[in-house]
């Protein structure tokens, strides 16, 4: 019975979580109450704040959201990201932007409000930075990355270019089209910058290309 009372606890909150990006798609996120999404939802608005928080906390709910199944995404692909570590950070970076993209009315007024995806609140029970972290310590095992350099750094800071990527996207600083360059750009000048000189070129090479391609992404230009 208790599995059972879980369950049903699990369906209606994401059924609040489906009623606020229902109403966040088409309307601005300072008219949308709890109110509204409660009665989306076909619930009591004390339950929307028993079963996923304050406004705030529904917002960065949201946000875990998209990269709890990023995370399930990546986990069913181990066998490539073990051949390949680098380019299925590359994917991973893809992946990362088309999810927010998809849902571009909701979310970049989401990300806009939050101004920090490490606020309080959130309910992630994995940390992303280990996803590029596991990227960068298998890319150094197969001599893709320079020895002397720390893989923990490298990944922390190739997930952190993504989150630049996703917040000035958000504030409306670039297109979809930037997004997806930049979070491709930031993470090949990690790995370029560490790479082995067998690996480099071909890493500076895309990077080259890319920034050219960045430098000619405007203001909203798709």
């Amino acid at each position: 019975m208790s599995g059972l009372r879980e369950r049903n606890k699990e369906r209606r909150r994401q059924g609040i979580l489906d009623a606020a990006l229902e109403l966040l798609r088409v309307n601005d996120i300072g008219s949308v109450t709890i109110e509204q999404i409660a009665a989306r939802a076909e619930v009591s608005p004390p339950t929307v704040y028993n079963l996923v928080g304050t406004r705030e906390q529904l917002l960065v709910a949201l946000v875990d959201r998209v990269m709890e199944g990023l995370v399930e995404s990546l986990s069913e692909s181990g066998e490539q990201a073990e051949a390949d570590p680098v380019g299925a950070a590359l994917r991973a970076g893809e992946d990362f932007a088309a999810a927010f993209i998809a849902e571009s009315g909701a979310y970049r007024q989401i990300v806009r409000a939050l101004g920090d995806l490490a606020v309080a609140g959130s309910q992630m029970t994995f940390d992303p930075t280990q996803i590029h972290i596991l990227a960068m310590q298998r890319a150094q095992a197969l001599g893709i990355l320079r020895a002397d350099f720390d893989p923990v750094a490298l990944g922390r800071q190739s997930y952190l270019t993504y989150v630049a990527a996703l917040f000035a996207w958000g504030a409306g600083a670039v297109s979809d089209r930037g997004f997806r360059i930049a979070a491709r750009h930031g993470l090949l000048t990690v790995v370029a910058a560490a790479a082995a000189d067998a690996h480099r070129d071909r890493y500076v090479a895309e990077l080259v290309e890319l920034s050219g391609k960045l430098a000619r992404v405007t203001w909203n230009r798709r």
